[in-house]
């Protein structure tokens, strides 16, 4: 039997009344324990104005704002002279406000920006204003960016000049610019590296023609200029995307042999893919020919003023291997066109829908009797439909209005068992509407609503 002394005793009830060890440190304090280059990240995507605060957090951030990649998007011209100055870079972003014509020495003040040594290396540049013509001094900054947007400004008419070559250039937006179709292409021509381009407002240019072996992703919204948009030689082109096209467009598709996205056609497109021509007249698709296929496009979109069945199934046979189909109907008619020569097609089979269609939207659904057929239609027919979605004015989508529609649309007889039908609020025609940099059109469905 062991002894327990008094001293013995005394240290096991001091050990066990020891001090709890102080907790570990929050909030900044603890963010500070990171290391250098992950406080320079964190300072990078802060606002310009919060970014440089943090000078004043402690001696450990005084630092690392001077030594972190500058994202410099401010308003007012001072600020952005002062910080010019005391930083001594790389910058990362550049958004370059609009100083207005009345700005004094406006032109002086962007010679200096653009010459300052912080914006050495600069990889994304916005330049939004009323600068008529694009400040020649802008040009120093071209070599080295992979994103540039500019906005309402005018490119001079001079296609030849050096001051137009973006050899890394990977993003481009043109938003309400004002450039010379001979200037807009040789743009193109110097951006030797171009992934995505989105022209959104484009004035001077009626006819683009594009040859480029690394562009992915073209979108053209907005612009009632252009007339006529020819894609000659696209070996890498996956997205041509028109959303908001209100004036009459000749498309034509030459050389695009990976082109999966298509959209959205409209009642102003007259389109042309290799030898397929199909044409708009009096609000209606017409197929010059449905002898040829285009089997590369697996997702399409259209703007209609009707939902025609004879439509939908010449676009299907024209395009066998959609995978996505998308209508959008403007029109507040509420009919169906149905020919008669629609009993003789469905004689043959149609491969799209026996193999491929596993997603239908229409935006602009009424729930008459013509708008249950063409749904019908594909509930019946759609072997491997995964996904059919109807989207409907908010006074259509009630409790009492959808079941009602489920059972006029025999969806208990829906040929694929697995397929989610789906009925839903309009909240807004597409999200195109607010795309505004090139970026945005590479979501992932860039047609669902």
């Amino acid at each position: 039997m062991g002894i327990t002394t008094r001293a013995r005793g005394k240290r096991r009830k001091l050990q066990g009344h020891q001090t709890p060890p102080p907790p570990p440190p929050c909030g900044a304090a603890q963010i500070s324990l990171l290391p250098d280059d992950a406080l320079r990240e964190i300072v990078t995507r802060l606002p310009s104005n919060d970014a440089a605060r943090t000078q004043l957090l402690s001696s450990r951030w005084r630092h690392l704002w001077r030594s972190a990649p500058l994202n410099l998007d401010l308003r007012d011209a001072g600020d952005i002279s002062r910080v010019l100055a005391t930083h001594p870079g790389p910058a990362r972003r550049f958004a370059v406000p609009d100083l207005g014509s009345s700005f004094p020495n406006r032109r002086a003040t962007l010679d200096a920006w653009f010459a300052a040594p912080a914006l050495d290396n600069l990889q994304e540049l916005e330049l939004m204003g009323s600068y008529r013509p694009l400040p020649p001094s802008a040009a120093r900054l071209f070599p080295t960016l992979r994103v540039a947007v500019f906005s309402r400004c005018s490119f001079p008419d001079d296609p030849a000049a050096a001051a137009f070559c973006f050899p890394r250039l990977e993003q481009l937006t043109l938003e309400y610019v004002a450039v010379s179709e001979a200037t807009l292409h040789g743009v193109l021509a110097g951006c030797a590296a171009l992934d995505c381009l989105l022209l959104r407002g484009v004035r001077g240019c009626r006819r683009l023609s594009i040859s480029s072996p690394t562009i992915r992703v073209v979108g053209v919204c907005v612009t009632r200029a252009l007339k006529e948009l020819i894609v000659e030689d696209a070996p890498r082109l996956e997205r041509l995307l028109m959303p908001e096209v209100w004036q009459l467009l000749r498309v034509s598709v030459i050389s695009a042999p990976k082109l999966e996205a298509l959209g959205w056609l409209s009642n102003h497109c007259t389109l042309e893919i290799g030898t397929i021509a199909i044409k708009c007249s009096i609000g209606e698709f017409h197929f010059d020919s449905l002898t040829t296929v285009a089997r590369g496009v697996k997702v399409l979109a259209l703007d209609i003023d009707n939902l025609s069945l004879d439509m939908a199934i010449d676009f299907m046979r024209c395009f066998p291997s959609l995978e996505k189909l998308y209508i959008r109907k403007f029109s507040h008619k509420c009919n169906n066109v149905w020919r008669q020569k629609m009993r003789h097609k469905m004689l043959d089979p149609i491969e799209c829908l026996d193999l491929n269609l596993k997603k239908v939207e229409v935006s602009g659904y009424c729930g008459n009797k013509s708008h249950i057929d063409f749904a019908m239609f594909f509930v019946l027919n759609g072997r491997v439909l995964e996904l059919m979605r109807l989207e409907c004015g908010t006074r259509r989508n009630d409790r009492k209005w959808i079941e009602n529609q489920k059972m006029c649309l025999k969806l208990d007889n829906m040929v694929s068992k697995d397929a989610e039908f789906h009925f839903t609020r309009r909240t807004s025609w597409n999200y195109f509407t607010n795309v505004r940099r090139a970026h945005e059109l590479l979501i992932a469905d860039p047609f669902c609503t």
